[in-house]
């Protein structure tokens, strides 16, 4: 294997992907959770977001043909997603990590359960999101980068984010409600933010086919 082809391969797959990004949303949707827990939604999310990159990158391009569906409508796919998961948490700081469950106990009956957060919104669309997928598809079909080695930069690149996803899972704990519900919001922000540029470029890449 070429470690320069690699390198080049893992660099713009590390960039769009953006782990450190994920980590103040990992220890926000987290905050209730201990280490141990936290390290199990980290190996879950790290190895979620391998798989369904490595199933694109192996059969994405003729998946989608197959199905006649583009790449910008899994951008814009991938924003509503997101963005319906961003607004939930900009409504009065509340976690999405969090489900309610209906026990009876007379006229009032209510229990929360934790939700695991490891497979959505974390492994995806946050690890492996429209970016990221598009990119591996891309790469997957320039003749400078084998699938072996698109596979290979994905599975680096997620174990670089297992890494600091593990660094920080005792953090939560030094995190107080009131700080959880205001970096929550700004969380919720963010990701609204990110979810319409997704779209955005997805209805962007649809306008330009139009005049093709």
């Amino acid at each position: 294997m070429d470690i320069a082809t690699l390198v080049l391969a893992i660099i713009p797959l590390l960039v769009v992907v953006d782990p450190p990004a994920s980590i103040a949303f990992f220890l926000t949707l987290g905050s209730e959770r201990n280490a141990e827990t936290l390290r199990r939604i980290a190996f879950r999310a790290c190895t979620f977001a391998t798989i369904v990159l490595l199933f694109f990158i192996f059969t994405g391009e003729a998946l989608l043909h197959y199905i006649h569906v583009e790449i910008y409508s899994l951008q814009a796919a991938g924003g509503l997603l997101l963005g319906l998961i961003g607004i939930s948490m900009l409504k009065e700081g509340e976690k999405p990590s969090h489900e309610p469950e209906i026990i009876p106990s007379g006229e009032k009956f209510i229990h929360e359960t934790p939700v695991d957060f490891s497979l959505v919104p974390l492994g995806m669309p946050m690890l492996a999101g429209p970016g990221s997928i598009s990119l591996v598809i891309l790469l997957g079909t320039n003749p400078e980068f084998s699938t072996q080695i698109v596979a290979a930069a994905a599975i680096v690149v997620m174990t670089i984010a297992l890494l600091m996803f593990l660094l920080v899972s005792s953090m939560s704990n030094f995190l107080s409600d009131d700080a959880v519900r205001i970096v929550t919001r700004i969380m919720g922000l963010l990701t609204v933010v990110i979810a319409a540029q997704y779209m955005f470029d997805g209805l962007a890449a649809w306008h330009a086919t139009l005049g093709a």
